[in-house]
């Protein structure tokens, strides 16, 4: 499949989201920014921690994961200020390293917490209900939790455990907050790493970066490994797809410090706002 590199010379970046007027935004980790293409110029806002996924509002703000600071905040391009909104968790508990964020239908956050639970099941997930300031832990026992995506009801969830190599899938309860069912739905990776984040498709393919591997794999619904893309650094981090269809899927690169664009692939399932 062919790509092109779009953007270079980055320092780790994750976390790709496009805003409402097609500007491409992304963390870079290792530079501790926010940082936005319009298609020509690469504008960065330090955000005094260390960035990790991102998400968007119908406002345009940038929500995204401080995992230096353990705390999920937001930043308003408009104005250019950032704000802390969360950064415990309803039993009086610290987050610890958030990680990657999603929102529902109804306006809740989904985010992965992943502690750093590389050795020992300490990784959760967790959701910041709308307008609150702190987090219900929703599952437990997991190493090192990471990406995160809804399929089209809008009710299923599947969501990385890196370290163990494999994707879950769940019943996500809205209502009432909480996580149902939890099981295996695939195998991603061959270790020590695994997947990171993941982006579905118009007919709910799932693109998951498998991190130090070099490719993106693909999955049917049924969770069947039905594909790859090549990617031409050994660290994708995470993807997204451009909601006009002129970059197709993009993907954050770290080895080669880019972010790469399959332009073959047209359409993303559309992601939710607050």
């Amino acid at each position: 499949m062919d790509y092109k590199c779009i953007i270079s010379e980055l320092k780790f970046p994750e976390g790709p989201v496009f805003d409402p007027d097609g500007n491409l935004w992304f963390v870079e980790i290792q530079r501790g920014t926010l940082s936005c293409w319009d298609g020509k110029e690469l504008m960065r806002y330090d955000v005094a921690g260390t960035p990790n996924g991102a998400m968007i509002d119908r406002e345009g703000n940038i929500w995204f994961c401080d995992s230096g600071r353990g705390e999920i905040r937001t930043f308003n391009p408009r104005n250019q200020k950032f704000e802390t909104i969360c950064n415990q968790t309803t039993d009086g508990k610290r987050l610890k390293r958030p990680n990657d964020l999603i929102f529902d239908r109804d306006g809740n956050l989904l985010f992965s917490d992943h502690a750093d639970g590389r050795e020992e099941p300490v990784a959760t997930l967790c959701v910041l209900p709308q307008n609150k300031k702190k987090a219900k832990i929703i599952s437990t026992g997991k190493y090192f939790t990471n990406g995160l995506a809804f399929m089209a009801d809008g009710k299923t969830l599947i969501f990385a455990e890196t370290y163990r190599q494999q994707l879950w899938i769940a019943e996500w309860d809205a209502g009432n907050r909480e996580l149902k069912n939890e099981h295996f739905f695939a195998k991603a990776g061959n270790g020590p790493w695994g997947p990171d984040g993941m982006a579905l498709d118009e007919e709910e393919n799932l693109y998951v970066a498998v991190f130090n591997e070099s490719k993106i794999n693909i999955y049917n619904k049924k969770g069947e490994l039905s594909g790859h893309l090549d990617c031409p650094g050994s660290r994708p981090t995470s993807c997204a797809f451009d909601p006009s269809g002129k970059l197709g899927l993009v993907v954050t690169e770290a080895e080669n410090g880019q972010v790469i664009s399959y332009p073959a692939f047209n359409r993303g399932l559309p992601i939710y706002y607050r």
